[in-house]
């Protein structure tokens, strides 16, 4: 009896620290997807219905994600082109599609827009911008 309860606590500790391990490594998949894809933490917040606090912690690996999250934020992750690898060494390899790295930034896009209010910009078709009259 007195061996078996010696190997529960290392088996016990064991499995904390695994589960440690992988929410830290989701934090660091949710921080490099989020900045690939240029959006404040509570714009990712808003796309898979967290809040801002939500994705800060979990970004910063201090809460365990809920599953239906996960694939929240995985489905972002997968419309965008943004795939992860495991590494045998326990890190990961990720992989950002072309058509993200050329697109703006949500903030570049807001300013973009913001500037073509200004200027009185309705519509742009074919790239050639449309006037109020």
């Amino acid at each position: 009896m007195a061996a078996s309860m010696q190997v529960e606590p290392q088996v016990s500790r064991d499995i904390v620290e695994l589960v440690r391990l992988e929410r830290r490594a989701f934090a660091a998949r949710l921080r490099i997807a989020r900045a690939a894809l240029g959006l404040s933490q509570s714009e990712l917040g808003i796309r898979v219905g967290l809040t801002q606090r939500a994705i800060h912690k979990l970004e910063q690996g201090e809460t365990e994600p809920r599953r239906a999250s996960v694939h929240a934020i995985e489905e972002v992750w997968r419309t965008h082109g943004i795939e992860f690898e495991e590494l045998p060494d326990g890190g990961f390899r990720v992989t950002v599609g072309a058509a993200l790295i050329d697109r703006p930034t949500t903030a570049q896009a807001r300013r973009q827009r913001t500037a073509r209010t200004r200027l009185g910009v309705t519509a742009i078709a074919g790239g050639v911008p449309t006037y109020r009259a």
